[in-house]
């Protein structure tokens, strides 16, 4: 089964670049060659370029028809799933490879009941929080076609447009046409910057998530990945220090 990468982002270009360089070392890997695709403002296509990411210059608002004109390009590709990632979210090598092995069933959903949250600026700086639930995250989500032929590949219609609740109206759309769900193992961390955190954060209120050992998210990450994200910390750090002592 062929897989693809879908993304949209507005601004946070190093965040952008972090996840560019992830899907970069993805390809590496697998020795798959898979397609990606973000759909944003004009100011991301050289750091697709740079990452061999197919961009499509739209406006920002409304999100829910940044996500529908993404899936319209991958249509026409010679794909089967399509991973539904934020710009912010860092797949491991092993997550991708578990979704691959699940595609060999064929099922109309693959997904992921864990999620990795990391901090990369603020006061809260290099802590990670792990997030489990019962049912499937709208993170790292993976459809088949089949599916996205049901919904006209437009499972975020929502009438008017609309930026937020991108999960819940994917899944209202698309329910009915969802038979098969399969859940695997594997790291995704959703990388936040004072651009997505707020007072209401995570790591300020404690109130999601359990504190997680930063080295998981370390680990992941291939060489160009750990240099964008070191500067994004505004740290500069030689790669053979980038194992951090938990306190």
């Amino acid at each position: 089964m062929k897989i693809s990468f879908l993304t949209i982002n507005n601004g946070r270009q190093p965040i952008l670049n972090l996840w560019g360089a992830s899907i970069q070392r993805l390809r590496r890997d697998t020795g798959i060659d898979f397609p990606a695709v973000c759909v944003s403002d004009a100011s991301d296509i050289t750091i697709c370029d740079n990452h061999s990411i197919h961009h499509v210059t739209q406006v920002n608002h409304p999100a829910n028809e940044k996500r529908n004109t993404g899936l319209k390009w991958l249509r026409e590709q010679d794909i089967d799933y399509v991973a539904i990632s934020g710009s912010d979210d860092v797949f491991s090598t092993q997550a991708l490879a578990n979704i691959i092995v699940a595609t060999k069933d064929e099922p109309d959903l693959i997904g992921f009941n864990s999620l990795y949250v990391y901090c990369a600026d603020g006061m809260s700086k290099g802590r990670l929080k792990h997030i489990t639930t019962k049912g499937i995250l709208g993170v790292g989500k993976v459809v088949h076609r089949r599916v996205l032929d049901a919904v006209d590949w437009r499972p975020w219609d929502y009438g008017v447009g609309r930026s937020w609740g991108m999960d819940a109206i994917f899944s209202r759309n698309t329910a009915q046409h969802i038979k098969t769900r399969v859940i695997v193992d594997g790291v995704i961390v959703d990388v936040k910057t004072s651009e997505s955190l707020n007072k209401f954060s995570m790591f300020e209120k404690n109130k999601h998530g359990v504190d997680a050992d930063r080295n998981i998210f370390y680990n992941i990450l291939g060489d160009e990945e750990k240099k964008i994200l070191a500067e994004i910390e505004g740290r500069a750090m030689s790669l053979n220090q980038w194992l951090i002592p938990t306190k």
